[in-house]
Parts: C-alpha cells; sequence; structure tokens
C-alpha cells in the first residue's frame, strides 16, 4: 500500500525537524562528557635540569603507570576532574609526590625536578674501585666459563638501547612483557610460565635487590650483565635460599666511576 502525498510530505517534514534536535543532543552529550575529564602533560628532570628517562608515575585512584620518554615527558589523558595525586620513582632518585588540580576540559602542565640519592641496600657496604673492579673480572671470567648469557659493555654501546631490557632480546628464552602505560617491560623466562607471574632475583654490584625491574636501571650505567634462566646454573655465590632463583637470576654489574 502506498502512502498518499500528503501523508509522506508530512511524514519528511516530521523527520527533518527530529533529526537536527537528535544530532544536537547527541553533541551536547559528547561536550558534556569531553568537558567532565581533563588530561595531565609534564616533564621530570635533574637538578641540573637533565631530562630523565624511564622514571615511573603513578597516579592515584587509576590502573597502571605512565614513563617519562627519553626527553622526560610523560601523559596522562581522559582524567576525571578534581584533586589528583602522582608519584615519581626512579632509581638513584628520591621518590616525590605531588598534588594537582585536574580541571574540566583542560590540560595541567607539570614540571617535576627529582633529586639524585643513592639507593640504600641493607647489608650493603661502601667498596673501593678495586674491589669493584675485581667483581667485574670475575664477571669475565664467567663468561669464559660458558655458562649463563651475558651482556657486556661494548655490546651495549653498540645497540644503544632505550631500555636496558631491549638487551634481552637477544637472550634464548628470554620473554619481555609490556607494563601497561609506558615503554617499558618486564623480564619473565619461558621456564616460568607455569607460575604465576614469577619474576627473576637480581642483583646488582654483588647485593642482593628486591622489587626491581630491569628497566629501572639505566643502559648506559651498565657494564655488563649475566643471564641465569634457571637455578641450575646460577653461580653458587648468587644461587640463595631466599628469592626467587627458580624463576631467574639477573646479575646486574654497574660502571665503574670514571671509566
Amino acid at each position: 500500500m502506498f502512502m498518499s502525498r500528503s501523508r509522506t510530505a508530512a511524514l519528511f517534514s516530521c523527520v527533518r525537524r527530529f533529526v537536527p534536535v537528535l544530532l544536537l543532543s547527541t553533541a551536547a552529550l559528547w561536550s558534556a562528557s569531553a568537558q567532565s575529564v581533563g588530561a595531565i602533560s609534564g616533564t621530570v628532570k635533574d637538578s641540573a635540569g637533565t631530562p630523565i628517562p624511564g622514571v615511573e608515575v603513578v597516579l592515584l585512584q587509576t590502573k597502571g603507570a605512565a614513563y617519562s620518554d627519553s626527553l622526560g615527558v610523560f601523559h596522562f589523558a581522559n582524567i576525571p576532574a578534581g584533586k589528583r595525586e602522582l608519584h615519581f620513582r626512579r632509581l638513584g632518585f628520591a621518590p616525590k609526590a605531588v598534588d594537582t588540580q585536574i580541571g574540566e576540559g583542560t590540560t595541567v602542565a607539570l614540571a617535576i625536578v627529582l633529586d639524585a640519592s643513592a639507593t640504600a641496600i641493607e647489608g650493603m657496604t661502601v667498596e673501593e674501585a678495586t674491589r669493584r673492579r675485581q667483581m667485574l673480572s670475575d664477571f669475565y671470567d664467567r663468561q669464559a666459563s660458558g655458562f649463563g648469557h651475558f651482556v657486556t659493555r661494548d655490546q651495549i654501546e653498540k645497540r644503544n638501547p632505550m631500555n636496558l631490557s631491549d638487551m634481552m632480546r637477544m637472550i634464548p628464552g628470554a620473554r619481555l612483557t609490556p607494563i601497561r602505560g609506558g615503554g617499558q617491560a618486564a623480564l619473565r623466562f619461558s621456564r616460568a610460565q607455569g607460575t604465576r607471574d614469577c619474576p627473576p632475583q637480581y642483583w646488582v654490584d654483588g647485593v642482593k635487590t628486591w622489587n626491581l625491574n630491569i628497566d629501572d636501571i639505566v643502559p648506559q650505567d651498565v657494564e655488563g650483565i649475566e643471564v641465569y634462566s634457571g637455578a641450575s646454573t646460577v653461580p653458587p655465590q648468587f644461587n640463595t635460599k631466599e628469592g626467587t632463583t627458580i624463576c631467574g637470576v639477573i646479575l646486574i654489574w654497574t660502571r665503574v666511576p670514571g671509566t
């Protein structure tokens, strides 16, 4: 059955009146949604004004974290308006907490300065440069023995990685899982797939460390890395009952100052 011309004209007239109202309502809802959130964009530098890459930036009341890039820049988008607290953390620098007010539909610009700080590790003693050189000599002796996998300073300088985890891509059995909210990665080994998030045990300059991620260490500060995917090949002095040696052991040796 066909509608009369008069009824058809009336229908189209109704549609023409309804569509603009619908589009206007949709635009209003989108605008209201966009105005209810804001953003944060900032930089992290040291006291000398040098950008600090790899700084973990945690925005409380949200999931995940952001990490500053090679220029020290970080960014958060779609943040509910209101007062927010950010925490900044980077190995070698004192942690910092900052409060900021997020306005609706605006971007807050932050300039953060972190103070250098020596990391206090329980049981660590100050060592002379000669002792450090001996430890590095032991590193090269173990490399010659053929156990484990080794990354040298020359290899790091040749590749010039953004993050230290990039050097792990050449290690058999190593898996890199991106960390949400940043360009860093968590290192795991394939033999630990059957366990619940089993991180390797880290040692830095012969001292066992806890809650460390490989990308917490700046590549340019590293002299060498020893990688043991399981406990069976770990040197006895680093194969302790405490920790997660069954999930792998990472020995990181930093450069001797002045070399």
